[in-house]
């Protein structure tokens, strides 16, 4: 591996586990506070009466995960630059 894409792999590794967290703070725990279970295949919340709810924001979900994403790969790869004095 490239001295170069060390620092990459840490920021792109650190913004997907935070894209998990995020997503099961979001979606899985208000389902599950709700007396639902969440379907992870569907992304949808089953609910105890056999409804099914969705949320509102579901579809502004993915452009959310996606900047997220970027920032936090790039602040953190430039971190790991920064600290351990790798250069470009």
């Amino acid at each position: 591996m490239k001295k170069n894409s060390i620092p990459l792999f840490v920021g792109v590794t650190f913004s997907l586990i935070a894209i998990w967290f995020v997503n099961d703070f979001l979606l899985v725990e208000q389902c599950l506070d709700n007396g639902g279970s969440f379907d992870y295949r569907k992304a949808e919340c089953l609910l105890e009466n056999g409804d099914i709810k969705v949320s509102d924001l579901g579809k502004y979900f993915m452009a959310i995960y996606f900047f997220m994403g970027i920032l936090i790969s790039l602040v953190v790869s430039f971190s790991v630059r920064k600290i351990f004095n790798i250069e470009q």
